[in-house]
């Protein structure tokens, strides 16, 4: 095994403030991307293997096998037979036979730890692994976490040997099951694994465990207020204090404010005004730079150091339009999965940015998914002034089987979204689910039962959603509409709009505008007083067939320039979503489907350009009038 670097290679140096005054430097994120040892533990092997842990000195009377894995978080064991693999990734496309593989997979490293942590605290910090993910450090269990999408923690200072290397177990499994979200089956495949980076944090005992950054942009001054929670080790005598700067792009300071923690209380609040504001939005995407620094009254030691950058901002709605910093706003996006040809889900090298570059050639900006991004995904979406939807996968329940596990799960992740990502400008709407089945699609008392749980289940996550963050707007993408009784309790009118036509023909297109304008009026009857943004419309289209008809790429141009065209002359449109904006992996389960490869995209999987790019590059250019 490999070693990671020592701690020096990645801490060294100290930052001086305005004044002069030392401030250590920030905490360490110590990477443990590289290689590590994988084996992929199939179902077979959850029988009588005890075999497997024969000499470790571990009696399986031990609740060696609770987890199902015979000895493989324990340090003496034998790895040399196990296959390496690159972290982060996936090993659906690391390993040609696990191309479809949902299942267990075992890591295992070895990591050396120096004696100078051991008065630390040690964080195992994951970005992302799909989907169940266990973690033992030198044999025990650190901590469990469920839920494939969103940053994950656990700490592990006790479990450590200082001075000495480590042995640190991850066992993660991405199976499709009823009781998770998402299901047993939705439209990506969601890979399996430690697919986003994984890293440990190392603090000071006490530190700045949590931070929430709130702007409002619509006084003057505008206002940056941060909420800073701590945790304060027990032999800390000393009150504490935090001191908060702003700083603008150009690295000069431009307010910064104390707040003590009287009591040894945890929570401190301040309030940052800023003069002039440079104000965040797509065509100005501007980013101040906060630092907190939690002090010790007596002598001034500073304890912990927090940075992020800022983007001051505040997103509402009128009854017709949706506003940023008090103006409307029209919003032009793609969803996009993470899905790139090689790697997956993992991003590596410039794909996010040549994503991005591509998705900005298009005069869109926003973007959605129907499951968070990593927060590196968000940083980018921050630096280019893209909107974002940020959503819990949450696809489609209601199917016979599911269950208030689901609804258990999705706020779980719903939490777990918020804390972690809440500090991201570009993150403007929280979306709760996809096209969850308000209404029941067969008859019977079970389809009802069904249907119910799920509306309630959502009113109960909208609810949830805005009471956590009232400063960002809340929807629920429906394909039930307009009876949909969710809609009652969101900030928008949010639909997905997939009307056909007869025949699906280039010819038949002229029928869209009269369907949609009636649909969208049941709508707006339905659910008065509140914009209308379109969270999916689009058409199949397979590149390089150039038929007139479905699914040929002069099509789908067609289709999306009729829709378009048809929306902005609603009075309460504000804005849409394609979909989408490459072609996509769908789930290997999925069977209402022509093939394991959805062609929505504007791009193919390659981003080799089909007919719609140039299509709706003109049809989003800057002369395309707002609302």
């Amino acid at each position: 095994m490999s070693r990671v670097l020592p701690w020096f290679a990645v801490c060294l140096g100290v930052m001086t403030t305005a004044a002069g005054e030392p401030v250590p430097a920030s905490p360490i994120s110590f990477g443990l991307n590289g290689v590590w040892r994988f084996f992929p533990a199939f179902e077979e092997i959850e029988g009588n293997h005890e075999f497997l842990g024969e000499g470790l000195g571990t009696p399986s009377s031990q609740g060696l096998n609770d987890e199902k894995h015979y000895g493989w978080t324990l340090p003496g064991f034998d790895d040399s037979l196990w296959w390496n693999i690159e972290v982060p990734g996936s090993w659906n496309t690391q390993f040609e036979d696990l191309w479809s593989y949902e299942g267990q997979g075992w890591y295992r490293r070895q990591v050396f730890i120096p004696q100078e942590w051991a008065d630390r605290h040690i964080e195992f910090v994951s970005d992302g692994a799909n989907y169940r993910t266990v973690l033992y450090v030198n044999g025990t269990k650190a901590g469990m976490h469920e839920g494939g999408y969103t940053q994950f923690s656990f700490p592990i200072h006790d479990l450590l040997r200082f001075g000495q290397e480590n042995t640190i177990a991850v066992s993660v499994d991405n199976k499709s099951l009823l009781e998770r979200v998402p299901m047993e089956r939705h439209d990506w495949w969601h890979h399996g694994g430690l697919y986003r980076p994984v890293q440990l944090h190392v603090k000071d005992r006490t530190h700045i465990k949590k931070v929430a950054v709130t702007t409002d942009a619509l006084i003057e001054p505008a206002v940056v207020k941060v909420r800073v929670e701590t945790a304060q080790f027990s032999q800390t005598a000393n009150a504490l204090y935090v001191v908060a700067r702003l700083t603008d792009a150009g690295h000069s300071e431009i307010v910064s404010m104390r707040a003590d923690l009287p009591g040894q209380s945890p929570v401190a609040d301040i309030a940052l005004p800023v003069l002039n504001a440079n104000l965040w939005s797509p065509d100005h995407p501007y980013l101040y730079s906060l630092t907190l620094e939690l002090k010790e009254a007596a002598g001034g030691r500073c304890r912990d150091t927090w940075h992020a950058p800022v983007g001051i901002r505040t997103i509402s709605v009128s009854p017709t339009q949706i506003l940023l910093n008090g103006k409307p706003i029209l919003v032009k996006g793609v969803n996009r999965y993470e899905n790139y040809p090689d790697s997956g889900m993992t991003t590596v090298g410039a794909g996010l940015e040549r994503d991005l570059t591509l998705i900005k050639g298009l005069g869109a900006n926003a973007l959605r998914c129907h499951y968070p991004y990593s927060q590196d995904t968000y940083a980018a979406l921050d630096r280019w002034g893209f909107l974002a939807v940020c959503e819990v996968p949450l696809y489609q329940w209601g199917r016979l089987g599911h269950s208030e596990k689901n609804l258990a799960a999705a706020r779980a992740q719903l939490e777990e979204m918020i804390r972690t990502l809440g500090n991201h400008p570009s993150i403007v709407f929280w979306s709760v689910s996809n096209e969850n089945r308000i209404q029941p699609r067969e008859k019977g008392e079970e389809y009802a039962r069904i249907s119910e749980m799920v509306a309630q289940g959502n009113v109960e996550l909208v609810e949830r959603a805005r009471g956590l963050d009232p400063t960002r707007l809340v929807i629920e993408p429906s394909n039930e509409w307009p009876k949909d009784r969710v809609l009652d309790t969101t900030h928008v009118n949010s639909v997905n709009v997939y009307f056909g036509v007869n025949p699906p023909e280039i010819r038949g297109l002229a029928a869209a505008p009269e369907e949609i304008q009636s649909r969208l009026g049941e709508l707006r009857a339905a659910h008065p007083g509140k914009p209308i943004l379109v969270t999916e419309f689009g058409s199949w289209a397979l590149r390089g067939l150039m038929t007139s008809y479905y699914p040929g790429e002069p099509y789908q141009a067609a289709l999306l320039k009729a829709e378009w065209e048809t929306f902005v002359k609603e009075p309460d449109f504000a804005g849409g979503f394609i979909w989408c904006f490459a072609d996509s992996d769908v789930h290997r389960k999925y069977t209402s489907i022509y093939e394991m490869r959805c062609a929505y995209g504007l791009f193919d999987l390659h981003r080799r350009p089909k007919a719609s790019v140039q299509t709706v590059t003109t049809m989003w250019s800057p002369d395309d009038a707002a609302p």
